[in-house]
């Protein structure tokens, strides 16, 4: 969670906190509950703010970036590229309560950053694996960019996982590939941390669909959806190999594609779906020039929550890839856990009709519990602890404690504990987090009870 620029905003979000069941210090509890308000909408804004430093910017960023801010407010979720240089003027004016923490000017930051209504939780930045060109054919060897990942709760017990992007520019074929290397990276990223999870993509992407192959790379492995695609052109794809499509008369046409883009999907427990999209031509200072050498593209989402499937934020260190065990259960409950402890837990897996899905690594002592018929886990107990000083924290203890009263439990327990407790009316049927060779983050997944 980040900053907060105001009472009535940090008041909005104690109260979610709250809601939801959040605790601070010793004794901790992490629970989660359904919302009030199963629907709503929020509206989205990406833009490329062209913050390098003025001598090697194409814009004027040094004029132009403070007057961007104030018109940020008008949006519920932000993503930003380019926000190197001039981060303070960019964030002047905002009065949006949670600001993902910058991660630096040339050559140390990536220029990627979220700015919401809604909480942020679990930011994490990865840098791309293959990337071309340091002054030449895009210069991305510059910075290091690549994917900003947060989880970003709409309501109490609901979130959606939201990636900001800056792909690999140019079109010469060392850029090519490693823009197409770039969008295979975040697909395998999605697959693996958001299983199950709703997911909005916005940035941008350097992509087009005449050039670029989107829908191999990472819509159709990640079920994505293109809101420019849905809304401007009825789901018709611009055909690959022809010629770029730019109308500079009317650039929200269906015959105008732009690089920066919106993809989404739905989850288990958040439907999303759209009723507005556009490119923000108002962008412009007093004399109707460009605040940035990039229009804003903007979206509105709407969302339904599904109250059967609840999750809860993580707790633990920074290190490991995503996983969750939110697809594989489906509407069910596991029938068998599993756990390999030490001084620290290595692994954890759960059971769902004979098929075993597992997170972490193969080490410690294997113990498991096969649960009994109508037998299902109440509670998740949890600590953290640094394997060496210079090391992330990593999960240290685990307990399961179901309603009959069997436990699992294997680790090294610390002082602090934070227990994950099922609410009213529903059971613990999966895990999410982040591992390695060990389990390093832990959260909750709760199904709603099929009988009393």
């Amino acid at each position: 969670m980040m900053r907060k620029k105001s009472m009535k905003w940090l008041a909005a979000g104690l109260a979610l906190l709250m809601a939801a069941g959040l605790t601070t210090g010793s004794g901790q509890t992490l629970k989660a509950q359904a919302s009030e308000s199963s629907q709503g909408s929020f509206r989205v804004l990406s833009l490329n703010v062209a913050g390098l430093p003025g001598i090697i910017s194409s814009s004027d960023p040094a004029k132009n970036t403070v007057k961007m801010s104030p018109l940020l407010n008008e949006y519920d979720l932000v993503s930003v590229q380019e926000d190197f240089a001039y981060h303070k003027q960019l964030i002047s004016q905002v009065t949006l309560p949670y600001l993902t923490p910058t991660s630096g000017n040339v050559p140390v930051g990536d220029g990627m950053n979220f700015l919401s209504a809604f909480p942020l939780y679990e930011t994490q930045r990865y840098k791309w694996n293959d990337s071309h060109g340091f002054i030449t054919n895009g210069a991305d060897q510059m910075t290091p960019k690549g994917i900003l990942y947060s989880s970003m709760e709409i309501a109490p017990g609901y979130y959606i996982d939201i990636y900001d992007i800056h792909t690999d520019a140019g079109t010469d074929p060392g850029s090519m590939a490693a823009r197409e290397s770039n969008l295979k990276q975040l697909a395998e990223l999605i697959l693996q941390k958001s299983s199950g999870k709703a997911v909005i993509v916005i940035g941008d992407t350097n992509c087009r669909y005449t050039r670029d192959k989107i829908r191999e790379t990472v819509l159709d492995p990640c079920g994505l959806t293109d809101i420019w695609v849905e809304y401007m052109r009825g789901g018709v794809e611009p055909v690959f190999g022809s010629d770029a499509l730019i109308d500079e008369e009317n650039r929200n046409s269906a015959a105008n594609e732009v690089v920066d883009k919106i993809w989404y999907r739905s989850g288990k427990n958040v439907e999303l779906s759209v009723d507005y999209y556009a490119l923000k031509t108002d962008f412009t200072d007093e004399d109707g020039n460009q605040l940035s050498d990039h229009f804003p593209i903007t979206a509105t989402f709407r969302y339904e929550l599904k109250e059967n499937v609840l999750t809860t934020q993580t707790y633990g260190g920074g290190g490991g890839t995503g996983f969750s065990f939110m697809e594989a259960m489906g509407e069910r409950m596991p029938e068998k856990i599993a756990i390999r402890t030490g001084s620290r837990v290595d692994g954890i897996a759960f059971t769902y009709q004979g098929e075993e899905v597992s997170a972490g690594g193969s080490g410690g002592t294997y113990q498991e519990l096969t649960l009994a018929d109508g037998e299902y886990i109440v509670s998740m107990e949890v600590c953290k602890a640094k394997k060496s000083l210079t090391s992330t924290y990593r999960i240290s203890y685990v307990k399961f404690v179901t309603n009959l009263g069997n436990v699992l439990e294997g680790g090294k327990k610390e002082k602090e504990v934070f227990t994950f407790r099922a609410p009213e009316g529903y059971g613990l049927a999966g895990v999410h987090g982040s591992c390695d060779s060990e389990i390093d983050r832990l959260g909750a997944i709760y199904l709603r009870l099929t009988t009393p």
